[in-house]
């Protein structure tokens, strides 16, 4: 072969590594949103939603199963590329683009009591005595927050873990008496029998915000927050978004009705 056409295929070739690109996501089993089979693959509304984001900016994805708070720590130092069910605050937004939102989330308190509490209201769980399974490094609103900072006794209640199977596992043995979930993650427990409406009931919604993908500004740096956004609006425009929301979440619309 001509010195040429060698000296063309490698340039070729190193440029194609150049472009290379791999957008790495925060993953754990929880169904509707990350599901995992038994082979290691995923599905999954998140999943596939944030599949189809890359591949829209041109790069393939990968999946690390980390827990919900070191994930935010990673993402952070730029060693993860993004999360998803983000909410948004001030502090985040130093060190992560938020686009979207995905989805509207709503945090709902829940009771394996019997008879169930009357608690209308964060107040009413604030000057309780019951235990309270918590996710690590979620977000639950600003008057949650207060009240971890004001009143020592309602943070010694709450029981924070770092995967949703723990705080369910928690919840169902009774050892903790409340959890707090997002009402579409509630909705698949109670379709596929893991919690009884009847039995596990949801008592108010303590929190309701958008929820966002936020990706490293450190680790995606080839990437301007507007190309992240019209990437974005490219997947709402060509109706990719709410096709995944039917597929994964029209049986809980279905029920709700």
């Amino acid at each position: 072969m001509p010195k040429y056409l060698l000296t063309a295929c490698w340039l070729l070739g190193f440029s194609t590594l150049l472009n290379a690109c791999e957008l790495t996501m925060q993953a754990q089993h929880f169904p509707p949103r990350f599901i995992k089979d038994a082979d290691g693959n995923w599905t999954g509304y998140n999943i596939e939603l944030f599949q189809a984001l890359a591949t829209e900016l041109g790069c393939t994805s990968q999946f690390l199963e980390t827990p919900w708070g070191r994930s935010m720590q990673l993402l952070a130092a730029g060693e993860l590329d993004a999360m998803s069910n983000v909410s948004y605050n001030e502090q985040r937004a130093e060190f992560a683009y938020f686009i979207g939102p995905h989805q509207q989330e709503q945090v709902m308190l829940v009771t394996n009591l019997r008879p169930a509490p009357l608690k209308t209201a964060l107040a009413d769980l604030v000057n309780g005595h019951n235990l309270i399974a918590v996710m690590q490094g979620i977000y639950y609103g600003k008057a949650f927050e207060e009240a971890l900072q004001t009143q020592n006794g309602f943070r010694e209640r709450l029981i924070f873990v770092t995967i949703n199977q723990q705080k369910l596992a928690l919840f169902l043995s009774g050892r903790v008496q409340y959890m707090l979930e997002d009402q579409l993650n509630l909705q698949q427990l109670y379709l596929n029998n893991t919690l009884d409406p009847e039995r596990h009931k949801a008592l108010f919604t303590l929190y309701e915000n958008p929820v966002f993908f936020a990706f490293s500004k450190q680790s995606v740096h080839q990437f301007s927050q507007e190309k992240l956004a019209t990437a974005w609006q490219t997947l709402l425009d060509s109706g990719q978004q709410q096709q995944l929301q039917q597929k994964y979440f029209a049986a809980e619309s279905h029920r709700d009705n």
